[in-house]
């Protein structure tokens, strides 16, 4: 008989215990916390229904990724729903995050906010295709680790901040197109060597764009196709020898292809739209491309197109 009490009160210590493990959280409860307030900022979606507090958030959430050792939130990826509302400042309580995505929220407005700054592991950031205004902040050249930063698709005016010349640690590849941006590309662009990528078609930007192209540059994709840049092309000595696309489409971009296009490894080229003039180098890729890579320049000849007279 005792033995079967001893038995009965092993089984009932197990069931005990199994519920107590059942009951711990994965979720840094500061995080939690932080996670509430931006759902309440933004009156409490149904996007973001998942966010129960009797709800693990590393396990049970949706839009919510933990570190497996620390469980710490490191991604929050919101996307494609309705969500109303500008960026909440608890964003920037949750200081191991490492991917932050509010991507196609077109209810979601106001400025890009300064303090995303504080975020210092973020390696991607993306706010692209929302309702954001304003210009865009300086402090974002502040991430240190930042890879990729998505601004595209959105509202913005102003100009590039100069700061971007600065950037903490390596250039990120920028994604700044169909805004409203204006004035010209920070000259300390030029100081960057690092693989990246450029965009910022559909702009008002205007003035020189040369600071991209050269051979100490490593950027492998530059568009700054619609806008309103003007330079001399010819005076581009070489292009960076990494670079497979090139978008300049719709500028006032003047003088003639330089020479050294040839020796480039491009696989997409358009420079259609501008002022160009005299013959396309021969060699490399540059007779590959569609003839309406050179459509509509002032007096530009050779294959593709026309034979110079």
């Amino acid at each position: 008989m005792r033995g079967e009490v001893l038995l009965l009160r092993t089984l009932l210590l197990c069931l005990f215990l199994s519920a107590a493990v059942g009951k711990t959280e994965r979720c840094n409860p500061r995080d939690k916390a932080a996670l509430f307030k931006i759902k309440e900022s933004f009156g409490n979606p149904y996007l973001l229904a998942s966010w129960h507090p009797d709800a693990d958030c590393c396990t049970s959430w949706y839009q919510v990724e933990c570190d497996p050792t620390t469980n710490r939130i490191t991604a929050l990826t919101v996307f494609a729903g309705e969500l109303s509302g500008q960026l909440p400042s608890a964003i920037g309580d949750l200081p191991f995050l490492q991917k932050l995505i509010f991507r196609k929220l077109t209810n979601v407005t106001g400025p890009v906010p300064g303090w995303l700054s504080r975020l210092k592991n973020l390696t991607f950031l993306d706010l692209s295709f929302n309702s954001l205004t304003g210009s865009i902040p300086s402090e974002l050249a502040e991430l240190p680790n930042l890879d990729a930063l998505h601004l595209d698709r959105n509202n913005l005016t102003g100009p590039i901040p100069a700061s971007f010349g600065s950037f903490k640690g390596k250039f990120p590849s920028l994604y700044l197109s169909h805004n409203r941006l204006s004035g010209g590309i920070p000259p300390s662009l030029a100081n960057y060597n690092n693989d990246f990528a450029i965009d910022l078609s559909r702009n008002q930007l205007q003035g020189d764009a040369s600071v991209l192209f050269g051979a100490e540059k490593s950027v492998q994709s530059v568009d700054i196709s619609r806008n309103l840049f003007e330079f001399d092309f010819s005076k581009v000595a070489v292009l960076p020898p990494n670079m497979t696309s090139l978008d300049m489409n719709h500028n006032k971009i003047y003088g003639s292809i330089p020479a050294a296009a040839v020796d480039s490894d491009l696989q997409f080229l358009n420079v259609s739209y501008n002022r160009l003039c005299g013959k396309i180098p021969t060699g490399g890729q540059l007779q590959s491309f569609d003839s309406s890579a050179y459509f509509h320049n002032r007096c530009l000849c050779g294959a593709p197109l026309e034979s110079c007279k």
